[in-house]
C-alpha cells in the first residue's frame, strides 16, 4: 500500500487588521501625549508669565492710570502761574524805581504846592494922596518871589471914583527896588477896599513905602 505524501502545509495566514492598528496605537497614543504634555507645558508657562507678569503690570499702571497726564496739566499751570508773578515783580521793581526817581529828583527841587511866599510884614504908618488914604500896609514876598505890597485904600474925598490906578513904590535907603500898580472902579465917597499891588521885582531888603494916584483919576 502507497502514500501519497502530503501537501505542503500553507503559510499561516497574515494577523488580523485589527492587530496592526494596535501595534501602532501606542506609538500614536504616545506621539499624542508627548503633543498633549508639551501644549500642557506650555499652558502652565503661559499662566505661570500671566500670574508673574500681572503684579509688574499693577504695579506701573498707564500713565492715563496714575494720572500723569494730570500732573503734567498741573506742572503747566504752575509754570504760567509763576511767569505771570515775576510779571508782576519786574513791574513793581519798575514803578518803585521810577517813584524812587521822582524822589531823588523832587529833593532838589521845591514842591510844587510849597509857596514862595512870606508873612506879611506890617508897615507902621497911615498915608495920604489926594483924597485916598492908605492904611494897614504890608510887604510881603509873592508866590512866585516877587515883591507884593498890600494895604486899605479909603476914599475921603466927596465924590464917587468911576476909575482910579495907585502905585505903590518900595524903598531901601532911599532908593526904590520895586514899583507895584493897582486900580480900583466906582470907589463911592467913604468907602474903602483893600487893594493889593502887583509888581514884577525879586523881593529882598527894603524899608519904606511910598504911594501916589495917577493923575488921570475920574471923579464923578
Amino acid at each position: 500500500m502507497s502514500f501519497q505524501p502530503l501537501p505542503p502545509a500553507p503559510p499561516p495566514p497574515p494577523p488580523p487588521p485589527a492587530a496592526r492598528r494596535r501595534r501602532w496605537v501606542w506609538p500614536v497614543v504616545a506621539v499624542v501625549a508627548l503633543l498633549a504634555g508639551g501644549g500642557a507645558g506650555v499652558a502652565v508657562g503661559m499662566s505661570l508669565d500671566d500670574d508673574e507678569s500681572a503684579p509688574a503690570a499693577q504695579e506701573s499702571p498707564a500713565p492715563q492710570e496714575t494720572g500723569e497726564g494730570g500732573d503734567s496739566d498741573e506742572l503747566e499751570r504752575l509754570r504760567d502761574r509763576l511767569e505771570e508773578v515775576e510779571q508782576q515783580r519786574d513791574d513793581l521793581k519798575r514803578r518803585l524805581d521810577e517813584a524812587r526817581a521822582e524822589l531823588d529828583s523832587g529833593a532838589t527841587e521845591p514842591p510844587a504846592d510849597e509857596s514862595l511866599e512870606s508873612e506879611p510884614t506890617p508897615f507902621e504908618g497911615e498915608f495920604t494922596d489926594g483924597v485916598f488914604t492908605f492904611t494897614d500896609v504890608q510887604v510881603l514876598r509873592d508866590f512866585a518871589g516877587d515883591f507884593e505890597v498890600r494895604a486899605t485904600v479909603t476914599n475921603t474925598g466927596d465924590e464917587t471914583v468911576d476909575y482910579v490906578d495907585w502905585t505903590a513904590t518900595v524903598l531901601n535907603g532911599g532908593e526904590t527896588v520895586s514899583t507895584l500898580t493897582t486900580s480900583a472902579t466906582g470907589l463911592a465917597a467913604g468907602d474903602s477896599v483893600d487893594a493889593q499891588f502887583i509888581g514884577f521885582d525879586d523881593y529882598g531888603d527894603w524899608d519904606a513905602v511910598e504911594f501916589a494916584v495917577d493923575s488921570d483919576t475920574n471923579r464923578t
